[in-house]
């Protein structure tokens, strides 16, 4: 095989061949990070990258692991089985205050990819998702139970009973109260 010159490197970087993914790693000197050929970030410009022949190198040099291509593993995670992880940590832990950059920094992803991602892939965005889970177990706790309205907002993760009152009605089209009366049936 011959020699691989920067110019075909950087050809690999801008048609982001996955060919060319263990062969060599690039880097951006504007933001710190290093990469796989394959990664979908945007484009750098030609003068901020530099090609190492492998990822310790480009640590040595102060450069972080790309979060989307993760060229820190072996064989990086799939972007279904990152929103399975996602969708997993979100419906685990959506009591509790469970913030985007909480998330990502768990699926080891920006929190700007995993937004663009979850929404593709589920049609909501993961603070969507986390209300929708929180709202449809307030509707079976304000049927099911004697719990006051504090008591399950609290419950579910939310630290006003104002803003889990507001959050129903925009949701639902009612307050927790109404629907709580059945007055809308």
């Amino acid at each position: 095989m011959n020699p691989l010159n920067d110019e075909i490197k950087w050809s690999a970087v801008k048609n982001c061949s996955q060919e060319y993914d263990g062969i060599f790693f690039y880097a951006v000197r504007s933001t710190k990070i290093c990469c796989r050929p394959s990664c979908k970030s945007r484009t750098p410009l030609r003068r901020n990258v530099s090609f190492f022949s492998n990822l310790y190198q480009a640590i040595q040099k102060g450069y972080r692991p790309c979060k989307r291509c993760r060229p820190d593993l072996i064989d990086p995670p799939s972007n279904d089985r990152l929103i399975e992880a996602t969708i997993q940590l979100i419906e685990r832990e959506y009591r509790t205050t469970l913030t985007l950059d909480r998330i990502a920094a768990e699926v080891g992803m920006s929190k700007f990819h995993l937004q663009r991602l979850f929404k593709k892939a589920t049609g909501k965005t993961p603070l969507e998702y986390i209300t929708a889970l929180r709202l449809q177990e307030a509707s079976v706790l304000l049927h099911s139970t004697d719990h006051t309205i504090t008591d399950i907002a609290h419950l579910l993760g939310y630290k006003s009973s104002a803003h889990f009152a507001s959050l129903f009605l925009q949701h639902i089209g009612m307050s927790p109260t109404t629907y709580r009366e059945g007055r809308f049936l």
